[in-house]
């Protein structure tokens, strides 16, 4: 193929991706080494009371002639990711004018800041998360497929159809769902109080990080399935058919013959359910809001919307960013060397 051809055929996907990925990115670097501080301006108030008239001085934010806010910008390297991991304690160096304004009329108080527990915390939690979740999608996404494959063309559409409701549901939606199924006076609490047992799902931390969990497992579960399936009906005949005449068991045959045909598939699903893992975000603010338990993504959100800085949560961002890429160098190094090898 000519360069000319390829450049057309690959040009429009590479700008595409330049313009959806590349440039958000450099923009959220950008942002997260650079502080902008609103330019204050004294100005006197004359107040007339009974006993006659009172000045006094206060501060305004400056405008300029087309009457917007006036900022100064400077670069600041570093600071926001050292304020993100609790490296710095200093505020006042990278405080924002925003910030401060903000701070007023928030409706909910900042957090205390300055250690980086909540950073630690959250990394921690999204930690768990992601590699608490990720053997029970393989597992049970490998069960539901050969239970699927094996199964008759009659019942065949009836469970792909009803193992892939969970994924079609939004995030948003799914969470809301399990959350009215356990919360208090819910389907499940009052299942459980026939029995005697009686759990508020969400009143403790333990009981609402697990619900997160059956989340995750719940929503990525039909996604490995649909791959392990279709991979499934590429397994080779010929090499099944020469393991059943050598006398290889079923459970060898699978062993040997179908989990090496998958296992690309596998890790391909690794891949996705680590990037998607890692950026939880929906269960969190449905079925916590925060209070017990947080993800780095959350801690995003909060700091953008709550605390109005967003210099600080691009640091956060490009800090989930490095996250999703340290989790996901050693399997993409993996990759790398079996499509050498292979080719």
């Amino acid at each position: 193929m000519k360069a000319k051809t390829f450049l057309q055929f690959v040009g429009p996907s590479v700008a595409i991706m330049v313009l959806l990925l590349a440039a958000p990115l450099v923009i959220t670097f950008y942002l997260s080494v650079r502080n902008c501080t609103l330019v204050m301006e004294p100005v006197r108030i004359e107040e007339v009371t009974p006993f006659g008239k009172q000045e006094s001085w206060s501060q305004r934010v400056k405008l300029d002639e087309s009457g917007r806010a006036v900022e100064e910008c400077r670069f600041v390297g570093l600071d926001y990711y050292r304020r993100v991991l609790g490296l710095s304690t200093s505020e006042a160096s990278t405080s924002s004018g925003m910030e401060a304004v903000a701070a007023t009329t928030a409706a909910t108080p900042p957090r205390n800041e300055g250690h980086g527990d909540e950073f630690i915390d959250a990394l921690r939690f999204t930690m768990f998360y992601t590699f608490a979740t990720l053997p029970f999608v393989l597992v049970i996404g490998l069960l539901l497929a050969l239970g699927v494959n094996g199964a008759t063309k009659r019942l065949k559409g009836v469970f792909i159809t009803a193992s892939l409701l969970p994924f079609v549901i939004t995030p948003l939606i799914a969470a809301l769902s399990i959350k009215w199924l356990f919360r208090d006076g819910g389907l499940v609490p009052d299942l459980l109080a026939h029995f005697g047992i009686h759990v508020f799902w969400m009143a403790h931390a333990w009981s609402a990080r697990l619900l997160i969990i059956l989340y995750g497992i719940w929503q990525v579960v039909p996604f490995a399935f649909i791959i392990l399936y279709a991979g499934l009906q590429s397994v080779p005949v010929d090499a099944l058919e020469a393991a059943t005449i050598d006398g290889a068991s079923r459970l060898q045959k699978f062993r040997y013959v179908t989990l090496p045909h998958l296992m690309p598939l596998i890790v391909f699903i690794t891949l996705i359910h680590v990037m998607d893992a890692y950026r939880v975000f929906e269960p969190v603010v449905v079925l916590t809001q925060g209070a017990f338990t947080t993800s780095v993504q959350y801690l995003t959100y909060y700091t953008l919307l709550v605390e109005r800085n967003p210099f600080k949560a691009s640091a956060s961002a490009m800090l989930t960013l490095v996250g999703i890429l340290v989790l996901l160098t050693p399997l993409l190094v993996r990759t790398w060397r079996e499509q050498r090898r292979v080719f």
